[in-house]
């Protein structure tokens, strides 16, 4: 499975592939449309959203149930194809791409956190972590050691032979986030990131969040309808009926962004 997921990325890394900008804003929105049909229905779920987050943010999008936050995540992060509007991932458009060149775009600078943790049962949290970059061609020993390291700094180096089902809530979505950012990704999507875990879990998950974006510049957009999760970002986008009704900073100083993105296939 992981040479035939090499040998289909692999073919979408030669010169003419699209090369994320080190200079370009993470993601960038400009007159976001998403309409879902059901027979004669049609339910506008954004209208007309203009977002730029640059390298380096924490950004939290709130607002409540149905209010377009999750459409708006799916669209940004290239897992929608119908839309309308603009959409450019580290600088490149989205439109047009095809589902192998999104697929890789998104492999190549992007991480996701998901509630539910999505961890692969019978693999270990080493195991996981290193998963996706054996999948987009890094040799086994390199990926095993940064894999290692990123159980470490997310405090799990004493945790790495352990399947999902010895691991509690907070430990699994610990090795979620290694996972997310073990290819040095432009920009990580959270969705709901704390929502299956109890409230002491929750902060420390957030805590982490915060410290690897302060030290190592990672860009964060959390998707979130919880107050004391957005109250950790540095900059805050309310939503309401597919719009966004405001934008601002909170008050927390964004961290200086980090530009390196971890080649699709091996180069050394």
């Amino acid at each position: 499975m992981i040479g035939r997921w090499r040998e289909r990325l692999g073919a979408l890394t030669g010169p003419r592939a699209a090369r994320p900008d080190p200079e370009a804003p993470a993601v960038e929105a400009r007159g976001l449309r998403k309409v879902y049909r059901s027979g004669a229905i049609a339910v506008e779920a954004l209208r007309g959203v203009d977002l730029r987050i640059e390298r380096g943010e924490l950004v939290a999008i709130v607002g409540p149930s149905g209010c377009g936050k999750t459409s708006l995540l799916n669209c940004l992060a290239g897992l929608e194809t119908t839309y309308g509007g603009e959409i450019l991932l580290t600088g490149i458009p989205l439109r047009g791409l095809s589902d192998d060149r999104r697929a890789a775009l998104r492999a190549r600078a992007t991480g996701f956190i998901f509630q539910q943790f999505n961890l692969l049962p019978t693999l270990s949290a080493l195991e996981n972590v290193e998963l996706p970059l054996l999948i987009v061609g890094r040799r086994g020993a390199q990926a095993r050691a940064r894999a290692t390291a990123m159980l470490e700094a997310v405090g799990l180096g004493d945790r790495l032979d352990h399947r999902p089902s010895a691991l509690s809530g907070g430990q699994q979505q610990r090795v979620a986030i290694a996972r997310a950012l073990v290819g040095r990704p432009a920009i990580v999507w959270a969705d709901e990131p704390t929502g299956n875990l109890d409230s002491e879990s929750a902060a420390e998950i957030m805590a982490l969040i915060r410290r690897l974006n302060r030290e190592d510049g990672q860009t964060f957009v959390i998707v979130t309808h919880a107050a004391d999760v957005a109250a950790n970002a540095s900059r805050l986008v309310r939503m309401r009926d597919g719009r966004i009704v405001a934008d601002e900073p909170t008050g927390a100083a964004p961290a200086e962004a980090r530009t390196t993105t971890v080649p699709l296939a091996a180069d050394d």
